[in-house]
């Protein structure tokens, strides 16, 4: 006979193995996921914490980078202040006609630079017989500013005949007008032809107006010589512009016994110019 008890026995002890089996597998499942889930995690946090890390790589690259540039750029400016483009002589050419070209102190400045192992080239920016009205009109100074000193000079003479040089102005060239010398360093020499009122300190205003059209207005020498008529002697001229312009003026008189309009003197206020510009360190050798 069947034994029906046994049979139902059997089938609850392979249902309850099942059910072992599966809880067993389901803890396990739980387990692994939870493990994944952790490992998961700790990946991603790596990654996150790379990224901020490269983030901050890149940051501080970055900041590096801005350093250098900056760092470059202001050796790159330092170096341009070191080396002006070169020397310009603006004023007065006190020799007139063909030995100006050979004994003009703007000549034999080149040769000194040369010389000594400069090389910088010296721009030529002068006049012939100019006043320093015509000066001023070369270097752009506005006509109505320059009109005033011509109206001053007018009302001061009160009907008076002026000399062509306190109320003229020269006919300028483009090529006399155009500016190639604003990077170098001005050395202004003017007043000897007059344009000035013979006013010392008149003169010293139409010197910095030619100098304010410059860029850089810390480099620069100022020459004083006599006016040629001698209205005004080499003492008062020089109190004035020294008093003016400090350790950037050359006294003309100080430098030379002779006139300056002769090949002695030129020769030696170039001398004076070269010793001016290494005394203030406007210029080094290079090497």
């Amino acid at each position: 006979m069947f034994d029906f008890n046994n049979k139902e026995k059997k089938w609850n002890i392979i249902f309850m193995a099942f059910c072992v089996i599966l809880v067993v597998l389901l803890a396990g499942m739980l387990i692994w996921s939870k493990k994944t889930e952790a490992a998961e995690s700790k990946r991603l946090q790596a990654i996150a914490a790379g990224k901020k890390e490269d983030t901050g790589n890149k940051a501080e690259d970055g900041q590096k980078k801005t350093e250098s540039t900056e760092a470059e750029n202001t050796e790159t400016e330092e170096a341009s202040k070191e080396n002006p483009e070169g020397i310009v002589c603006w004023g007065d050419d006190l020799i007139n006609g063909e030995p100006s070209a050979t004994y003009s102190y703007k000549v034999i400045l080149q040769q000194l630079l040369q010389e000594k192992g400069y090389s910088l080239p010296v721009q030529d920016k002068t006049l012939q017989g100019a006043s320093t009205l015509s000066m001023m009109t070369m270097a752009g100074v506005p006509a109505d500013q320059v009109q005033q000193y011509i109206t001053k000079h007018q009302e001061a003479a009160a009907g008076a005949e002026l000399a062509i040089t306190e109320t003229g102005i020269r006919d300028l060239t483009p090529e006399q007008t155009n500016r190639t010398d604003l990077q170098c360093i001005p050395v202004i020499c003017m007043g000897y032809y007059g344009g000035w009122n013979h006013d010392p300190a008149e003169l010293a205003e139409q010197q910095q107006k030619i100098l304010e059209t410059f860029p850089d207005k810390e480099k620069f020498i100022i020459i004083g010589t006599m006016p040629m008529d001698g209205s005004v002697d080499a003492a008062t001229l020089d109190a004035a512009l020294k008093a003016k312009w400090g350790e950037h003026y050359i006294s003309a008189a100080e430098v030379t016994t002779s006139p300056s309009s002769t090949y002695e003197a030129q020769a030696e206020i170039a001398q004076a110019v070269l010793d001016k510009l290494e005394e203030l360190k406007y210029i080094q050798r290079e090497g």
